[in-house]
């Protein structure tokens, strides 16, 4: 795939492509926030060498992507449920408009050494991973143009059929908005915003 930079009005994120956490009981999870906050869940992803059981929760076109780790009890590590004392998301995932800036923000990662610059193929996304100042380690992603459904493994577990385009729509600029800098589309005008009088 070429992945060639764009401009920079093109090579920011343009939003969220998905927030991770780990849950001790994948279906115990579903569970509630299905039927309780009503998420719905889109893909359950089996097991298997080097990974966990994983599922991909929908609530509009923001995913959750949820790790179903054994044994998993942030209360042992000292967390409690108690505000600001839940310690830290596993990862945040950015949303790239594409794979010329995905590959535009992996410079720039490069540049100040907070990435390897590898190019992860993970299901429909590209993704790169980084470890921001604070040592949060997260992800920008975009969506893979070239993603084959048919490569999905055995013990996968399509639960809804529109899965991959609502990943799609979830990975992808909505239309109505357009990155801070682009050009506007044909007959766009700016609302004057009124000033406020000075006190």
């Amino acid at each position: 795939m070429n992945l060639e930079p764009g401009g920079p009005a093109l090579s920011a994120p343009c939003g969220l492509s998905h927030v991770a956490v780990v849950t001790a009981d994948l279906d115990g999870f579903r569970s509630f926030y299905e039927n309780t906050i009503g998420l719905e869940t889109a893909m359950v992803f089996g097991a298997g060498p080097g990974h966990c059981r994983q599922a991909i929760l929908m609530a509009g076109v923001a995913m959750l992507h949820v790790f179903e780790v054994a044994g998993h009890d942030p209360t042992t590590s000292g967390f409690s449920s108690a505000m600001f004392e839940r310690g830290r998301l596993d990862h945040l995932g950015f949303t790239a408009p594409g794979p010329a800036a995905l590959t535009a923000i992996r410079n720039r990662l490069l540049v100040v050494d907070a990435s390897s610059g590898d190019v992860h193929q993970l299901g429909p996304m590209l993704s790169v991973r980084f470890v921001d100042p604070d040592g949060l380690e997260s992800e920008v992603n975009c969506f893979n143009p070239d993603f084959d459904p048919s490569t999905l493994r055995a013990g996968d577990e399509i639960v809804d059929p529109d899965w991959l385009d609502r990943v799609g729509r979830a990975l992808r600029t909505p239309p109505d908005l357009t990155p801070h800098g682009a050009p506007r589309p044909a007959g766009y005008r700016r609302k004057s915003t009124p000033r406020r009088n000075d006190r």
